[in-house]
């Protein structure tokens, strides 16, 4: 009888004490880098400029998804989807026609308000 070899009720058992464990695990292994869809630091990632527009009419408490921003044309051009911002009056950038948009152009090193309005989420 060789020393390697193990019997299989001690495999079995092993292998039974991964398997009750793994579900902890994996639970707690999904929720590592979960981000916050409501999040301030998606407009912190913003340019300066850029960044205090948003605070100019949101103010401090701003916070919003994943989709707020969008970025063109080699990030020169920002997109900015209000419908995707929350401040402390929610909805006020969005009317019947649709939502505030705006286009931020960036030449020379800085952003700059390219155009301004109204449409629907999904442009």
């Amino acid at each position: 009888m060789s020393i390697f070899r193990t019997p299989f009720p001690v495999v079995a058992g092993g292998v039974l004490l991964l398997l009750i464990g793994a579900p902890g695990a994996l639970a707690r292994g999904s929720q590592v880098g979960h981000d916050d869809p409501w999040n301030p630091e998606h407009i912190d990632r913003l340019p300066l400029e850029v960044r205090n527009a948003v605070a100019h009419m949101c103010g401090n408490s701003a916070r919003a998804a994943h989709y707020f921003a969008t970025y063109l044309n080699n990030s020169h051009i920002i997109r900015l989807h209000f419908e995707h911002l929350h401040c402390g009056e929610s909805g006020r950038f969005c009317k019947a026609e649709g939502c505030l948009h705006q286009e931020y152009f960036s030449g020379g090193g800085q952003y700059r308000l390219l155009k301004s309005y109204y449409g629907r989420s999904d442009d």
